[in-house]
């Protein structure tokens, strides 16, 4: 299957066979995400793949969320798949991007920096490269006929003390992988003229 492919079958699946992914296949999914680019090249990252039954049914647990109005939302579909990989990053260890006299600065220092008091503000480039990473991830899975869905409805704080992730490390995604029960329909996209223009904004 080649890139397109994949990005054009490439689904968020919520329900999942038991079936255990293979460890060959497994390698090269975290091959993808090892090999997806970062600012400087830092690969400010750890990624936890999470496949104890007990171990995944307490990170299920923590993957709940409210709605404004105050609904629960469970996930625990969750738990149908073999295998949750929760994302962690070094925020120390990415670059980060401000502003200070009318010039855009790139610091290595990460967020306790200096250049954190930069007046135009500060960003931390961490979710951008945890980001890369997860979509070599989920199109990777893809070619390999597995599904995938990003979670960023968690408790953080819960997942950390679970999987005994530093006080320092953030942990703010995850992703499970597995072969799914059915492949949905695509759901739709804005058409190309729509989120599409030439030169300068319009």
């Amino acid at each position: 299957m080649d890139v397109m492919e994949a990005i054009k079958k490439r689904r968020s699946i919520r329900h999942y066979k038991p079936d255990e992914i293979p460890e060959d296949v497994l390698e090269r999914l975290l091959n993808a995400m090892r090999l997806s680019p970062s600012g400087g090249n830092r690969q400010p990252w750890k990624f936890i793949v999470v496949r104890d039954k007990a171990t995944k049914s307490k990170v299920t647990a923590v993957c709940s969320w409210k709605t404004e109005g105050g609904n629960l939302i469970s996930q625990n579909w969750i738990d149908e798949a073999p295998i949750i990989i929760v994302v962690c990053g070094f925020g120390k260890e990415a670059l980060g991007r401000c502003y200070k006299d009318g010039e855009v600065i790139i610091t290595h220092s990460g967020i306790d920096g200096k250049i954190a008091q930069a007046p135009m503000g500060f960003e931390s480039c961490l979710m951008w490269d945890l980001s890369i990473a997860l979509d070599h991830l989920t199109l990777a899975a893809t070619a390999e006929g597995l599904g995938t869905c990003w979670i960023g409805g968690l408790n953080e704080p819960l997942l950390k003390t679970i999987l005994e992730i530093p006080d320092d490390v953030r942990a703010p995604l995850a992703v499970v992988v597995g072969y799914p029960v059915s492949w949905p329909d695509p759901r739709p996209r804005k058409s190309i003229d729509q989120i599409i223009c030439y030169d300068k904004f319009r």
